[in-house]
This record gives C-alpha cells, sequence and structure tokens, in this order.
C-alpha cells in the first residue's frame, strides 16, 4: 500500500467491503463473495484482524449459505406444486428464516471488535474517515446508505476524539435524504451509538439541529443543503425524533435515566400533540417505542417509574383515532400499538381507566377495517402483490394489538384483567357484520389462550366472568358463519379450561366433558339446523355440569341478551341453550324468578325470528316446570288487559298438560283467598265496588287456558271446581268498577319510562264482568257444553249477567242449562263446591249461589234426591241472611220443592210452610220481594201437601195474606190473591166454617181489585174467584164465576157488579151489611179506580135492595161517606160516587 499510492488504503477498503457485505441479497447475491475477498484481504488489510476474521467469516459465510439452501428448497417445493394456495406459507416461512436485522447486529459485532483487537486510535479515525468519505458512494442505495451511517455509528462510538465525533455527526445530517425513512433509520442508529460513548456531546448536537434547522429560516447544519432545496422542517422534525428514541436506547443506562426528563423528554413533548406530517407521527412514536424500551428495568438493570407515560399512551391513541377505520392506510396503528405495548411494561401499572381507554381505542380502529383492509373503492383494481402486502401489514397489526392485550395480562393476570378486555370486545363478538364478529372471537381465543398458558394459581378460586364470558360466547357457536361457530366453539373450549386451572388443577389436566368439546367442530361445519341443534343441545349439557352454581345466574342472564342477537340462528342457539341449562339446572334459579321472566318478557317485545320467539316461550315453561308458583305470581302481575305476549305465555303454559293441572289449582286457590272487590261507601245508601286485581288477573288468564286445545282434559277433569269458580266470578263481577290502580296507569307510566320494545298498549277499557263473562263462555266452549251455550244465547242470559238488577235471572237459566245439557255433568261437585260460599262476606257471591240453587232444586238436581236435601238444608240456613236479595232467592228455592214431587214436598212441609210464613212477615223488604217469592212458593206448594199439614195455620196464612192486597206493588196484590184462591183447596174439610168467613172478610177485596188497574191483578182475582165460589155456598154465583171470570176472557165490570148485588142480596142477604161497610171502608184506598169501584158496588147493592131491607142499613152513614167522595180529587171517583147516589132515589 505504501509502494502504490494510487491503490486504496486499507481503511477505505474495510469501509466498502463492509458496506457491501451489509446488504448480501443485493448485488446478485454478493454477501458470499464479498465475504470470500474478506477472508483472503485481510492479513493485507492489517495483522490484528487476520486471525479474527479467519474465524467469524466462514461463520457468517456458512450462515448466508445455508440461507440460500433453503430458499432453493422452498421455491422448488413451491414449483413443483399445483395449488396456489401453497405460496403464502411458503414464501412466509422462508421470510421467516432471513432477518436483515440479525446479519447486520453479526457484521456490526465484527466490525466493532476488529477495532478492538486493533485497539488503536488513530486506526479507528482513520476507518471513520473512510466510511464518512465513502457515505456519497451510496446515494443511489439506500439500504447500504443505510447501513454506512450504523457502520460509521459503531466506530464513533469506539472513538475517544471530540472532534472526528462532532465532524462525522454534523456530516451524517449534511448527508442525510431527510425525505427517506430507510436512510432517517440509518442516521438515528448510528447517532444512537455515537451517543451510547458521548451522550452529552450528542445531546447538545440534537438540541442545535432543534433550535437551528426546525424554524423557517435554516442557518443551521443543514444549511448546506440550501443550494439543492428549501430544508423541510417536518422532515428535520420526524429524523430528531427518531435520533432522541436511539439515543435513549443505546445510551448508558446509568446517565439515561437524568437525562431522560432534562433534556429528552423536555425536548420532544411539544411536538407530540399538534403533530400533522405522517412520517413525523410514525417517528415520533417510534421514539416513544425507543424511549419506553429504554425505560423497561430489564434495560436499565433498575425500577424506574415512568410518571409522564399516561400522556404518551394518549398521544398513542389520538393517532390511532385520527387514523381511517375503513382501510390500513398507514403503519401508523402498527407502530403505536407497539409502543403501547411497550409502555405497558413499565411502573407503575395501567389504572382501569387507562386500560378501559386503550383497550377501546385499539379495538375500535381495528376490528371494522375493511376485510382486505385496503379502500373498498380499490376492491375491483387490487393486484395480487397489494393484496399480499396488507395481509402482511393486517397480520402484524392484529399482532401488535394481541400484543398489547397479552402485556396488559401480564400486569393483571386475574379473571378481572380478563373482563377488562373482555369488556370490549363483547360489544364486536354481537356485531352484525361477519368480518367484525370474527376478529373479536380470535382476538378473545388469543388472549385466553394467553391467560391459560400465563396464570399461576397459588390457591383455587373461580373463573368469576365464566358466566359473562359464556353467556357472550355461546350464541355464536350457531353463528350463520361456520368459521365464527368453530372458533365460538375454541374460545367456549378454553374459558371452561381456564376455569378447571383456576380451581388448582394443572394445565394439563384431562376433563373427559371439556376435552371433548373439540369433537363438536366437525358438526360445527353442516350448515343442517337440526344438526346445529344437536351441536349446542350438547353443549348446553356441558355447560350445565361445569358451570358453577354461583355463576349460573350471571350465565342466563347474559345468554338472555343473546336472544336479541342480530342473527337469527345465534338468537335461536341461544334458545336452545338456555332452554336446556334451565332443564337441567333450573332447580338453582329460585331467588331469580321473577327477575328471569321478566328480563325474557322483556326480550319476547323485540325478538322478530318466530323460531326464537317460539324458543324463549318454551324456556319460561321450562321456568315454570321448576318454579310454577313464583312464575305464575309473577305473570300475574303484568299489565291488564294482558298484551299479546303474556297471552303468548300464558298459551304455553296451557300447552303442557302436566302443568296446566297444577295451574288451574293455584288459580282457583288465588280466587277463593282474593277479595273479589273492595268497597267504599260513597253515601248512607251507595257503596263503590271496585275489582281488585289479583282476580281479575287470574280471569285473564284462565280465558287464554281455555283457548288452548290442550287444557281441555283438565278442563274436563276439574269442570265442576272450574264452573262454580268462574259462575262466582261472574257473581263478584257485577256492578264493578274497574281496578284503580289500572285506571291511572296511562298516566303513570311516562313514554320513556315504558318497557322497552313492547307493543303498544291497546287501552281497551276493562269492564270486570264482561272479562267474567268471557271466561265463563270460553269455558263452557272448551268443554264442548253445547245445549248449555245454545240455551243462554236463546235466552239472552249474557247480557242478562251485566244487568246488576237482573243478573240472579241470568243465574237461573245458567242453572237451568246446566241441567239439560245432555253430556254428563257432576252437578253434585258443583254443589259442594258453591255450598261454602253461600256464606261469603260478599252479598253478590251469596246470590249467585242462592239463585243457583234455587233453581237447581226447581230443576229436582237432575233427578239426585240426596243432592236437593242438601241444596234445601244450604238455602235454609240462609233464611236469616242480611241480604233480603240472599233471604228472597232462599224462600224460592225453598219454594221450588214443589217441583221435586210430593214425597219431597211432604218431607220438607212443615219446614217450608214456616220458612213461607217467615218470609211473608220480613220487615226488611222494602220492595216485598220476599213477600212475593213466599206467596208465590206458598201458592205451589198448596197443591201438593196435605190438609192436616196446613190445617194449624190456614187461617193464619189468610190473615197474613189480607194486608197484601192493598199493597202498591201489583205484583204483590197478584201472587196474594192467587195464594188466597189455592187456599180454597183446603176450605171444604174441617176447616171449612173458619176459612168462609175469611172469605167473606176477603171477598170484597176481591170484587173491588176485580176492575184494578193492572192486568196481572185482574187475573188474578178472576182466578181466586173462580176457585173460591164452590166455597161460598151459592150454586148461582159459583155458576156465574166460572163462566163470566173465564182466564182471558173480558168481563163488563158494572153490569157483572150490578148482577152479582142481586145474586148476594138473594143469597146472603144477611151480609149486606157487612159487605156495604167493607165497601166504605176502601173510601180511602189509594187507588182512584178502586174507590170508584167501592162507590159503583155500594149503589148496586142499596139500590137493588127491596124497601123492608132498606131498613137493617146504616143509611145515614153511607150517605155521609158517599157525599165525602164527590169532593175527592180524582174526577173519576167524583163521577162513580155521583153515579151511585143516583142508584139511591128510592132512599
Amino acid at each position: 500500500f505504501d509502494i502504490f499510492p494510487n491503490i486504496p488504503k486499507p481503511a477505505n477498503l474495510i469501509a466498502r467491503m463492509m458496506v457491501l457485505a451489509g446488504r448480501p441479497k443485493n448485488g446478485r447475491e454478493r454477501g458470499i463473495h464479498v465475504l470470500n475477498l474478506m477472508k483472503g484481504i485481510s492479513p493485507n488489510l492489517h495483522d490484528s484482524i487476520a486471525g479474527l476474521w479467519d474465524v467469524v467469516i466462514p461463520k457468517l459465510m456458512s450462515y448466508l449459505e445455508g440461507q440460500k439452501r433453503r430458499k432453493k428448497t422452498y421455491m422448488s417445493e413451491y414449483d413443483s406444486s399445483n395449488d396456489e394456495d401453497d405460496e403464502k406459507p411458503e414464501v412466509k416461512e422462508e421470510k421467516e428464516q432471513w432477518s436483515q436485522k440479525n446479519w447486520e447486529d453479526l457484521l456490526l459485532k465484527m466490525l466493532s471488535k476488529s477495532l478492538d483487537v486493533v485497539d488503536s486510535e488513530e486506526w479507528t479515525a482513520e476507518l471513520g474517515e473512510a466510511f464518512g468519505q465513502q457515505i456519497s458512494l451510496y446515494n443511489a442505495y439506500v439500504e447500504e446508505r443505510n447501513f454506512a451511517f450504523k457502520c460509521l455509528g459503531i466506530v464513533m462510538r469506539k472513538s475517544t476524539k471530540k472532534d472526528f465525533v462532532n465532524k462525522h455527526v454534523d456530516l451524517i445530517f449534511s448527508t442525510i435524504k431527510l425525505l427517506d425513512q430507510v436512510e432517517r433509520e440509518g442516521c438515528a442508529i448510528a447517532i444512537g451509538y455515537t451517543a451510547s460513548s458521548h451522550l452529552d456531546t450528542v445531546l447538545t448536537k440534537l438540541e442545535s439541529v432543534a433550535k437551528n434547522d426546525m424554524g423557517k429560516k435554516s442557518t443551521g447544519i443543514l444549511s448546506i443543503l440550501k443550494d439543492k432545496t428549501e430544508v423541510n422542517v417536518e422532515q428535520v422534525k420526524a429524523t430528531l425524533m427518531l435520533c432522541y428514541g436511539f439515543v435513549a436506547l443505546y445510551s448508558p443506562p446509568s446517565l439515561i435515566v437524568s437525562r431522560m426528563e432534562a433534556t429528552i423528554l423536555r425536548t420532544i413533548s411539544p411536538y407530540f400533540p399538534t403533530v400533522k406530517d405522517t412520517s413525523v407521527k410514525q417517528n415520533l412514536i417510534r421514539c416513544a417505542d425507543l424511549i419506553a424500551q429504554a425505560l423497561h428495568p430489564d434495560h436499565l438493570e433498575q425500577e424506574y417509574r415512568f410518571t409522564t407515560r399516561g400522556e404518551f399512551l394518549v398521544h398513542m391513541q389520538n393517532y390511532m383515532k385520527a387514523e381511517p377505520t375503513t382501510h390500513l392506510a398507514t403503519e401508523t396503528r402498527f407502530l403505536a400499538m407497539n409502543t403501547c405495548s411497550n409502555l405497558i411494561k413499565l411502573q407503575p401499572m395501567l389504572t382501569p381507566a387507562e386500560v378501559f381507554d386503550l383497550v377501546q381505542v385499539c379495538s375500535d380502529s381495528l376490528f371494522p377495517l375493511s376485510v382486505t383492509g385496503l379502500p373498498n373503492r380499490k376492491a375491483k383494481e387490487e393486484n395480487p402483490a397489494e393484496v399480499l402486502e396488507m395481509e402482511a401489514m393486517m397480520e402484524a397489526v392484529f399482532n401488535a394489538f394481541y400484543d398489547v392485550l397479552k402485556e396488559m395480562l401480564k400486569k393483571d393476570c386475574t379473571p378481572g384483567g380478563l373482563e377488562s378486555i373482555f369488556k370490549h370486545l363483547s360489544q364486536w363478538i354481537l356485531s352484525e357484520v361477519e368480518h367484525e364478529r370474527d376478529r373479536a372471537l380470535k382476538t378473545w381465543l388469543t388472549v385466553q389462550q394467553f391467560y391459560l398458558d400465563t396464570v399461576q394459581v397459588k390457591e383455587p378460586q373461580n373463573l368469576q366472568n365464566i358466566g359473562l364470558f359464556l353467556g357472550r360466547l355461546v350464541p355464536r357457536c350457531t353463528d350463520p358463519v361456520s368459521k365464527i361457530r368453530q372458533i365460538a366453539l375454541d374460545c367456549v373450549h378454553v374459558t371452561l379450561k381456564i376455569s378447571v386451572r383456576l380451581e388448582g388443577n394443572p394445565l394439563d389436566f384431562k376433563d373427559q366433558m371439556i376435552d371433548a368439546l373439540p369433537t363438536l367442530k366437525e358438526r360445527l361445519k353442516k350448515e343442517d339446523p337440526n344438526i346445529l341443534f344437536s351441536v349446542v343441545n350438547d353443549l348446553s349439557k356441558v355447560i350445565a355440569k361445569k358451570l358453577p352454581a354461583d355463576h349460573l345466574m350471571p350465565f342466563i342472564e347474559t345468554l338472555q341478551q343473546g336472544l336479541l342477537d342480530s342473527q337469527s340462528h345465534s338468537s335461536s342457539g341461544a334458545c336452545v341453550v338456555l332452554n336446556g341449562i334451565m332443564k337441567l339446572r333450573g332447580g338453582d334459579i329460585r331467588p331469580k324468578v321473577e327477575s328471569f321472566l321478566a328480563s325474557l318478557y322483556e326480550k319476547l317485545c323485540q325478538i322478530q325470528c318466530p323460531q326464537t320467539k317460539v324458543g324463549t316461550l318454551r324456556t319460561i315453561r321450562t321456568m315454570a316446570g321448576h318454579h310454577l308458583i313464583p312464575t305464575l305470581t309473577s305473570l300475574l302481575t303484568y299489565s291488564l288487559p294482558y298484551d299479546e305476549n303474556v297471552v303468548e305465555i300464558w298459551k304455553i303454559l296451557a300447552q303442557d298438560v302436566n302443568i296446566t293441572s297444577s295451574i288451574f289449582e293455584h288459580f282457583l286457590e288465588l280466587l277463593v283467598k282474593s277479595l273479589p272487590y273492595d268497597e267504599k261507601h260513597e253515601s248512607k245508601d251507595k257503596v263503590l265496588r271496585t275489582a281488585t286485581i289479583v282476580p281479575l288477573a287470574v280471569t285473564y288468564a284462565l280465558t287464554e287456558f281455555f283457548k288452548v286445545e290442550e287444557s281441555q282434559e283438565n278442563v274436563l277433569k276439574l269442570f265442576p271446581r272450574l264452573f262454580a269458580a268462574l259462575l262466582v266470578r261472574v257473581g263478584s263481577s257485577v256492578g264493578v268498577k274497574p281496578p284503580k290502580a289500572l285506571k291511572q296507569q296511562a298516566e303513570d307510566v311516562k313514554p320513556d319510562k315504558k318497557r322497552k320494545g313492547a307493543p303498544p298498549k291497546d287501552n281497551k277499557k276493562i269492564i270486570p264482568i264482561e272479562v267474567s263473562i268471557t271466561a265463563l263462555k270460553t269455558f263452557l266452549e272448551q268443554a264442548k257444553m253445547t245445549d248449555m251455550l245454545e240455551h243462554l244465547e236463546k235466552e239472552g242470559a249474557w247480557a242478562k249477567m251485566k244487568d246488576d238488577v237482573i243478573y240472579p235471572e241470568a243465574i237461573t237459566q245458567l242453572a237451568t242449562s246446566l241441567i239439560i245439557e245432555e253430556k254428563e255433568i257432576r252437578i253434585s261437585d258443583i254443589v259442594n263446591s258453591l255450598t261454602s260460599v253461600l256464606s261469603s262476606l260478599y252479598e253478590s257471591q251469596r246470590i249467585t249461589v242462592a239463585a243457583f240453587f234455587a233453581e237447581l232444586i226447581n230443576q229436582k238436581c237432575k233427578g239426585d234426591n240426596a243432592l236437593v236435601q242438601l241444596v234445601m238444608n244450604s238455602l235454609l240456613g240462609r233464611l236469616v241472611d242480611e241480604s233480603h236479595i240472599v233471604r228472597m232467592l232462599c224462600v224460592r228455592g225453598l219454594g221450588n220443592i214443589s217441583s221435586v214431587g210430593k214425597e219431597q214436598v211432604q218431607t220438607y212441609a212443615t219446614t217450608v210452610l214456616s220458612a213461607m210464613m217467615a218470609g211473608m212477615d220480613d220487615k226488611e223488604d222494602p220492595e216485598d220481594y220476599i213477600t212475593i217469592e213466599a206467596m208465590s212458593g206458598l201458592s205451589r206448594i198448596l197443591g201438593e201437601i196435605q190438609e192436616e199439614h196446613i190445617r194449624a195455620i190456614l187461617i193464619n196464612v189468610s190473615l197474613k195474606i189480607r194486608p197484601c192486597f192493598e199493597k202498591d206493588k201489583c205484583a204483590v196484590r197478584a201472587q196474594a190473591f192467587r195464594l188466597f184462591g189455592n187456599l180454597s183447596r183446603f176450605g171444604d174439610g174441617p176447616s171449612k166454617a173458619p176459612f168462609l168467613e175469611q172469605i167473606h172478610s176477603n171477598f170484597i177485596s176481591l170484587l173491588l181489585h176485580l176492575n184494578d188497574k193492572e192486568e196481572e191483578v185482574r187475573q188474578a182475582c178472576k182466578y181466586a174467584l173462580r176457585l173460591l165460589g164452590p166455597l161460598l155456598g151459592s150454586e148461582v154465583m159459583n155458576d156465574k164465576f166460572q163462566r163470566h171470570l173465564a182466564e182471558g176472557g173480558h168481563v163488563h165490570y158494572g153490569e157483572f157488579m150490578n148482577d152479582l148485588a142481586k145474586l148476594i142480596i138473594q143469597d146472603f142477604p144477611e151480609k149486606i151489611n157487612f159487605y156495604v161497610m167493607g165497601c166504605v171502608s176502601f173510601f180511602r184506598s189509594a187507588w182512584s179506580e178502586i174507590k170508584s169501584n167501592a162507590a159503583m158496588f155500594i149503589g148496586f147493592l142499596l139500590g137493588n135492595l127491596s124497601k123492608d131491607m132498606q131498613n137493617n142499613i146504616t143509611k145515614e152513614h153511607i150517605c155521609a161517606a158517599l157525599i165525602l167522595l164527590l169532593k175527592d180529587s180524582s174526577h173519576l171517583v167524583r163521577s162513580k160516587s155521583a153515579e151511585a147516589m143516583s142508584l139511591l132515589y128510592d132512599y
């Protein structure tokens, strides 16, 4: 070298060969050749390095040749394969085998060792000069230029000359192409290497660059570039930030801590919030990443609390948020996530809020990306190379995300740590977009697997969030997409394995049921709904078996949300598992029945998929199978009238014959125990009755049950009790107002408080009696009681039931219809169910049963004499009821014994007669209802009993009847006259004389009312006179009664009475004065017709008397009375009085 001055010096050769070897794949794979040259020429370059290079270079050559052989093998395998899909893994594997960074590290290490073995400051400076001078040779080769910078950095690290270092740092900054990231990285690493020995020099230089070259006018080191182009301040900033990062990483750990906050952070921090340029942003991120690596305890070999880390994390998140969520535009996301991973490793531990924000930002920026990562608009234009490149970038960014999550778990490897991640993934697991669900599940599988492999179990514990995790994952096991189903099953598998691991079992612990789960994956590939149903059914069995009791509730609560999954396949799958869990573990959920029911009802209001809806209803039925009473109790609290979803719940329950019987039993018990209505006295006479909720709700529910065909078996089985209960319900609902709570319901519920998704309520007014009638009608239809229904329809009974006054008549018709029904009905059981109701506190219930019983006797209890006796005794017991209507109906029922036959009448004669007599004496009978029924009953009974039964009371009865002849109520008068006529049957026996006297006593009353204003009374008088005629002892009078008073015939009253007066004078002369005075007593009658009739009859009697008989009459008294009538207010009375007086012309 000394002899031939033009030959490059050893330092120049070493510098040139070292750089060329740094990129062995370039220049037609020049690496082997360059290394061979270096090995051969090393003794000529410097004696000290020959030995070192002889050892190191063969190893490097071997490394390169091995790489070359492997690549040939991969490519030959690829060439022999026809499957295009094999390209990707082969290329990927080849890339994995070659690491440029590792290669550079080996060469730089050799360079560093070479400097050490030569150990000459002059030689080091000479070599550094050589590297510096050759940088311009690589203007067109950025990779080589990058490595040249790094080599120069190694040399500066070894040098102790400050002038040399300053000069070459300036050289690097003056020659770097600011727009090239590869060069920028080489520059930054070189500055970093330099800083490891000259930290303060480098920091001073960087501060100088920051001050001088980042202003608008460049007057500093880079001013040399002004001749070529205006310095891009942003690019200078990018370079500077990267330099600070590598300075932090390569500086001596003992020094960097003190310089970090004082110099580095103070300089770089202002740029983070304001950065807009992408390259600056990415290099800021790289800088933060390198600082994080530099501050790691393993690097520092001491603990360091990075107090400003939170700010860096916020900046990273802001950069991620700024990226488009449709595609991967840059590697900013990837770099930011890598940096976050390294920041998480530092102390202090992240706060829950920091974890929350970081996971949310990362997931929100990754999961929505397009499937390929490319912009959607480019889908048609994309080329294979671009797709491959984007695939690699997508894989890298997701792996970076996984690393973030793994670092979080390393810091908090607890079930709580898992949940803090899961809460962000769960929303994506539910996404409507297929690839978002896929990515979220893959992420969760990765996280769980890492947790399983990492967790250290010191003492047994439960996976406290297992219910939440499984509840979210199960719907995905029936996702419409096959690969998602399989990943979801893997997630379930790992979740259960974690649970087993946390219980204290080793990682390789075998659990037969859990380990069998992966075998279901093959079946999950099928699209057949039946196969998928069987898979999730099997899955539900495993979960039911393995889920700890205290996690069952959270699991069910979370799984219920799956019923609203956007994918109908998944919501149906959730249903199947939910139902399966309910079957196997339903007994454990007692405390939550009400809230589960409320939740399932809420879901029903929102579910769109019919299959899911049916499955949800079946789940409720399964739950009811375990906890029937709590389920029913809760259902009965839902708003009335029931909306369609509650109706569907009742119907699904009704379809289960096994529980329907128990439900009916419970409903019957509730109807007995519950108050039918509340009473409030508004005034002395007026009582307001308001329906209570429970019986009304039960009635609505029963109606829905009766509509379901499957309930028929139990309806027929429990027919007597159900019929009795519904009958009482009808009676309890007459005249009852809707419950107050329901009135206020519409006002109280504000729009935002209404149940989410609930269908709008039909504001149909609730009329309790109509609800009860509908229930009874539906019940009879379900029981196929066609004869009953026809009879009730024909008689208009349904309408009568709604009327407060005449509803007992409808109950009577109901009893009649029961008897005429051809189907066999156990009437005795109905009676047994109703007997106790006769003692009810509620009048309407007692009235209903009394009316029903009364008609049963009339219908002979369908020939059951023993039942007649039971019913009779029941009614006798209520003759002292405080309600006059109940007493009236009891009297009616006792009177109806006449329909049963003579034998029964004889048996009860004395008792019934006493009851009738008491009824006629009833003082609290304002409307005379009891009197009418008593007289009506007596009338019928008299035709069936023997004379000896009535003999003792015959006259007493006659005397009791007399006041009734003049009652205001025509029905009372009519019934009294008929009864008196019926007494005639016993007037010809031992009681003849006293009864005849009674006839004469009442004779005038009968005759006067023969012209009563009411037709009913006139007919009754005709009837009585026809019966009494034979007992008067006057054949002519009797003959007249029979001929002229025929039923339905017309009587000319004036003529009839005139003729009759003549016959009375003829046959009963001794009674004339008695009759006349009897007529005078009627002058005080309330009815003008009766007063007129009395006046005219006196006229007829006295006018037809012979002269000798006139002396026997008290004329003065009679005339005075008639004269008084002339002053009566009624013109009819005055007219008839005058006419009567005209007949007395002969006096």
